[in-house]
């Protein structure tokens, strides 16, 4: 009799363990599964768990009209780039004062891209449309930030993209009111 319980209890242990891990590695999915971007020192090639859909809800939700309908473009922008489509969204929200800046809605350039503090409105590149701009911009991110220079933070990004030093910072507040709309809404 003794072996059978004690066979019995290391069954039970080996049981109960094997749950806690389950539970665990449950737990664990849970808090992986939207690809939080944390902190400002968090890679960007996180890729997001938000839809399109989801991206353009949330532009609404922030009070970006002129951004809503830009959400499939940024979630493409991500597939082809890997670079997280709310850290791209963010950077149009804060660069076009959500899609309403002269730049934006003369050039198609949410992204200030090419704009110099001497002669923004000159120096910023023009593309045929908004969706182009993301594309461009989003490839070109890959291609010199992360590639080149081997910059993949917010923070680091955001020191070589502009003049402002609390750039870094005021772009990841717009990745978290993104997330928080999209995922804890």
């Amino acid at each position: 009799g003794v072996g059978f319980v004690s066979a019995q209890r290391r069954i039970f242990e080996a049981g109960a363990a094997l749950l806690g891990i389950a539970v665990f590695v449950a737990f664990w999915q849970y808090k992986q599964e939207p690809n939080i971007i944390a902190s400002v020192h968090d890679s960007v090639l996180k890729p997001s768990a938000a839809s399109g859909r989801d991206i353009d809800r949330a532009f609404a939700a922030i009070d970006a009209p002129a951004l809503v309908g830009l959400g499939k473009a940024f979630k493409e922008a991500e597939r082809e780039t890997g670079i997280n489509a709310l850290f791209l969204a963010a950077i149009a929200i804060h660069e076009s004062n959500k899609g309403t800046s002269n730049i934006a809605l003369v050039k198609n350039n949410l992204f200030g891209w090419g704009a110099y503090d001497a002669s923004p409105f000159e120096s910023a590149y023009s593309f045929a449309t908004r969706e182009i701009g993301i594309m461009y911009v989003a490839s070109r991110l890959k291609a010199l930030y992360i590639d080149t220079w081997g910059l993949e933070t917010i923070d680091e990004i955001g020191r070589r993209y502009a003049s402002d030093s609390g750039w870094g910072t005021k772009v990841f507040d717009w990745v978290w009111r993104l997330q928080n709309e999209i995922y804890h809404r």
